[in-house]
């Protein structure tokens, strides 16, 4: 009974990280794609460790930036219908608690993506600011309409940015790929939108 109760009391910190929603790292592909192409000599074994460790970074911080956005959005939440019930708006959570994990799982993934590389790290370092930015007022430009949708869909190019930088710390990839990757997301993201709408 005493198992049960702690896992009943971390599971909504667990859940707040959305660790269900790490699959979205997979936009890291196109610049590790790009990365070979441009390198070919990178198609190998010794590629596999840092990409592991790139991919757990950016799932830390990207869980970091989860962290926050329940947390901001919880008092908002309790007025949803659906969304009541999610660990924050529902009382399942210490505030103090919650965001001493925004922190911790930070620290984690900067750890690890330093450890790779200053590049690496820089990408990583802007995908968290680009949370702060989208999540905390007085800019919290989610709230904004048509900057939300841009500032949302930047993520894709900074992580296409993790996916080359996993691999490679000399050069940088195309800047108009880069920018291209991030229009086709905030495409996809006012299609999202409008349907919400």
């Amino acid at each position: 009974a005493a198992e049960r109760r702690t896992q009943s009391a971390i599971w909504p910190y667990v859940q707040i990280a959305r660790v269900d929603h790490w699959f979205k790292n997979a936009f890291m592909l196109l610049g590790v794609l790009l990365a070979v192409f441009y390198e070919p000599s990178l198609f190998g074994w010794s590629s596999v460790r840092p990409l592991v460790i790139a991919v757990l970074a950016t799932c830390l911080i990207a869980s970091s930036n989860y962290v926050l956005n329940e947390l901001l959005d919880g008092p908002r939440d309790r007025l949803h219908p659906d969304k009541k019930t999610r660990p924050v708006p529902s009382g399942r959570i210490r505030p103090a608690l919650a965001y001493a994990e925004w922190l911790a799982l930070a620290a984690a993934g900067f750890a690890l993506a330093l450890s790779l590389n200053v590049f690496f790290f820089a990408s990583g370092l802007m995908l968290w600011i680009m949370g702060i930015v989208y999540n905390v007022p007085p800019l919290r430009t989610k709230e904004w309409p048509y900057l939300d949708v841009l500032s949302e869909s930047v993520n894709n190019p900074i992580r296409l940015f993790l996916g080359w930088f996993a691999l490679v710390t000399h050069h940088v990839p195309p800047i108009s790929l880069a920018i291209a990757y991030w229009m086709l997301g905030a495409f996809f993201m006012a299609m999202k939108r409008f349907a919400e709408f």
